[in-house]
């Protein structure tokens, strides 16, 4: 590998350039907070429509999917070299290395490691000693989840597209490719678990495209011919009838209406004249939830620019009239606010979270009870090459190391005693 090629492996598979990259960000993000409340969705159109940012955040991932390949290459040499088969000199792979000029023999070595609970390999001119589980497959599973988290980010902020539409309850679903099957019921009921306090669902009958009964939730979000279904907030589509004295003015449309829950105003403007209402609605005395029942009342202001001209009450399927104005509303449904969002990058932060999670669980086990522990003598001419390394207990592991050290440099194998590291240094 040529000089220059060196220095970019250096680079991108180094421990320290993901943490850079992450601050960076980081530093953007805490600018950004100065100067916009939204500062997460600032942060994400900068990064979206900046190059250089999506080249930066780019090294994340690329970091992590080199450090496995680093990872797997400095374990299958450190297998290697335990098993006797490695020619180089294996110091760069452990903890510890020392040389000691000290006549080439293990005798007696390999039965005291043996009984301090250490495997032992004597091959040609070789002693290898190990215990425990080593935790490989868990960097390996933590880089994975690195690799996916922000490789998820990146395709989500580079090729993510969302639709936000009103689905309503007994119309077609509405999708970015044309309707979906009919909404046939919109519930919202009180949650049971400590999370979320209301759960809400959206019930789809079959479409004559061969999609099949929906239901939609809050979490985790469904998919939908190729679309996440994320319901945003809820609503009434109310058909509204106005008239005003004279007949000059006659208004009738399904309005949109974001008036839940009870007491949230909204307001419905009258085109081509100076008239708009004003809609909230009641809350119940029994304490009932309007939405979920589907009893709904609303409270009304007429008004002529500024000035209030009536105020009143309406249920759905009512009307009001006064002094030649008919205010009527004949039917009201349930709907929800819902984003129709393409976003690939999703399907790869839920498998980072699943790498996070099985990392975490090997993690912990391994680290606690069956920590691993290695120990390499290599005899030459004149000397042997020790070396050592551990992953967790590194105390009682140096203890033993230092014993084996003394025992091969006192020459007396057959006579020293060795407690198995009870003395540590």
């Amino acid at each position: 590998m040529s000089r220059p090629l060196r220095a970019i492996w250096a680079v991108i598979s180094s421990r320290a350039t993901s943490p850079l990259v992450i601050g960076v960000f980081l530093l953007i993000y805490i600018v950004l907070a100065f100067i916009t409340d939204d500062t997460l969705i600032a942060l994400m159109e900068y990064t979206r429509t900046n190059v250089l940012l999506v080249v930066l955040l780019a090294l994340v991932p690329l970091n992590s999917g080199c450090r496995i390949v680093k990872e797997t290459d400095r374990h299958l040499k450190l297998r290697r070299a335990l098993a006797g088969k490695s020619a180089n000199d294996p110091s760069g792979l452990f903890d510890e290395s020392v040389a000691l000029p000290v006549p080439s023999s293990f005798d007696g070595l390999s039965g005291r490691l043996a009984a301090t609970g250490y495997r032992v390999r004597c091959t040609g001119g070789t002693l290898a000693a190990w215990r425990g589980v080593s935790i490989y497959p868990v960097r390996v599973l933590f880089l994975a989840g690195m690799f996916c988290l922000f490789a998820g980010i990146l395709v989500s902020l580079t090729t993510r597209t969302t639709h936000r539409m009103s689905v309503i309850e007994g119309e077609p679903l509405p999708t970015a490719t044309g309707g979906g099957g009919l909404v046939e019921r919109i519930t919202l009921k009180t949650g049971a678990g400590p999370i979320l306090a209301k759960i809400l669902t959206m019930d789809v009958a079959p479409s004559d495209s061969g999609d099949g009964r929906k239901v939609f939730g809050l979490y985790p979000p469904s998919l939908y011919r190729g679309y996440f279904v994320y319901p945003r907030y809820i609503a009434i589509a109310s058909i509204i009838r106005f008239s005003a004295p004279g007949g000059q003015t006659a208004y009738e449309k399904q309005a949109v209406m974001n008036i839940y829950p009870a007491g949230k105003e909204d307001r419905v403007e009258i085109p081509g004249s100076p008239y708009r209402i004003l809609f909230s609605m009641i809350q119940p005395e029994d304490g009932s939830d309007p939405y979920v029942t589907g009893r709904i009342t609303y409270l009304f202001k007429l008004m002529n620019g500024k000035e209030v001209i009536f105020a009143g009450s309406l249920p759905v399927g009512g009307e009001f009239v006064r002094d030649g104005y008919r205010l009527a509303i004949p039917e009201g449904k349930r709907m929800v606010i819902t984003d129709f969002i393409q976003d690939y990058g999703v399907l790869l932060v839920w498998g980072a979270a699943i790498f996070f999670l099985a990392a975490g669980c090997i993690w912990l086990p391994v680290t606690i009870f069956l920590p691993r522990r290695e120990m390499l003598f290599v005899s030459a001419p004149d000397n042997i090459h020790a070396c050592s390394r551990s992953e967790g207990g590194g105390r009682k592991h140096g203890g033993v190391f230092h014993e084996a050290l003394d025992f091969l440099e006192a020459g007396m194998a057959d006579r020293q005693p060795f407690d198995g590291g009870s003395a540590e240094k």
